[in-house]
Order: structure tokens, then sequence, then C-alpha cells
């Protein structure tokens, strides 16, 4: 499994992106964040993309990854509300239904 742990140590809210699935999550401040991907113990390298009020984490298609915020598992509710607008404007995935990240 990789992992890749970050905190957030700004004073506001931050917004963690995992795609290539557009998985949008709000981290709050002085969070901490662990971010695994299920990789068969292949222990891939995670690309990171640091933007001003976010991170963007790329992932191979295909992988199941947990994002954790202070040691609780973050579900997919925490999404950005624009982004469900937006998946769910663009069309359906997976037979009708969302591919989730976690």
């Amino acid at each position: 499994m990789s992992e890749f742990r970050f905190v957030n140590g700004a004073p506001r809210k931050m917004l963690l992106v995992i795609e290539p699935r557009s998985c949008e999550f709000w981290i709050k401040s002085k969070a901490t964040v662990q971010v695994l991907v299920e990789d068969g113990d292949q222990g891939l390298a995670l690309d990171v993309e640091y933007l001003p009020n976010g991170l963007v984490v790329y992932v191979e298609e295909g992988l199941r990854v947990e994002v954790h915020q202070d040691g609780r598992l973050m579900g997919l509710d925490k999404r950005s509300r624009r982004l469900g607008h937006r998946l769910n404007r663009a069309g359906e995935t997976a037979g009708g239904q969302e591919v989730p990240c976690a």
C-alpha cells in the first residue's frame, strides 16, 4: 500500500483532489491527512501537484484510494458541492453510478 501524508498548516480549509476520478475532499485547517492507495504492495510513487488553495494527487486508474483526516476515513459526502453537480451533469459512469474514491 502506498501512502502520502500531510498537514494542512493553512489557517483555512483546503481542497484535496484525487485524480483521475476527480474526487474532492475539503480538509480542515490544522488537520493531518493520510492518503492510502491500494497498489498490491508495489510501493508506487504518487505524483502531487501543489496549488494555492489545495493539492492534487494523481493515482493510477483502477486503484482503490482512501483518504483519512485526523485518523478518520473521509466519505464521499465530503466532496465539494460544485464537483458533485459537475459529475452528475456530465454523465454517468460505471453502469450508471459514480466510481468512488474510497
